[in-house]
């Protein structure tokens, strides 16, 4: 019996540390409604884009010129990416309304990709784009019209979160009762 007693409080702890877990788990209306989460707390967290995605956008340029009774046409490509891994992590800059927000990556907060959990069915925020054609989505960065690479419509915000339980644990020793 003193065997017992000497290893709950040990027990004891275990139960508790175990209880306390770090997880890096998806962003959902379900989670940001469970938890009665503020638009000022979105803004204090911590969120990580869950895939790597790629931002793309290039202009051609093509240019006609005749000489000695020749045509030279000249094409000039310019391709510019920003490529987004993952874990990168980001901020909401602003609360669009109940289920969309704005979404940094860099200090200068100034362009931000915009995620919502508005057309999906599990309520995950994901990539938000005006249009998105042949898996591709067309969305604004900064001040400019990038295209975003396949398969990030499936992009989604993730965030760490801990689960903490209180555990308290009251003993008390009897030493039994004789007859008199």
């Amino acid at each position: 019996m003193k065997a017992i007693k000497m290893y709950l409080p040990a027990i004891a702890m275990v139960a508790i540390m175990s209880s306390c877990s770090q997880n890096l788990v998806p962003f959902t209306q379900q989670l940001r409604d469970q938890n009665k989460i503020q638009p000022e707390q979105l803004r204090s967290i911590q969120f990580y884009f869950s895939e790597d995605f790629v931002l793309r956008r290039g202009e051609n340029i093509a240019t006609n010129q005749t000489k000695k009774g020749e045509l030279t046409v000249v094409k000039d490509s310019k391709v510019e990416e920003i490529i987004i891994k993952a874990g990168t992590p980001c901020v909401i800059t602003e609360v669009i309304d109940g289920n969309r927000v704005k979404v940094s990556f860099e200090d200068k907060g100034i362009s931000y990709l915009v995620f919502g959990s508005v057309k999906n069915q599990d309520g995950y925020y994901t990539l938000m784009a005006r249009e998105w054609k042949n898996g591709l989505g067309e969305v604004n960065y900064g001040e400019q019209t990038y295209y975003s690479s396949k398969g990030s419509r499936d992009v989604f915000l993730a965030l760490k979160m801990k689960s903490l339980e209180k555990f308290k644990l009251e003993q008390t020793v009897v030493k039994g009762s004789v007859v008199r």
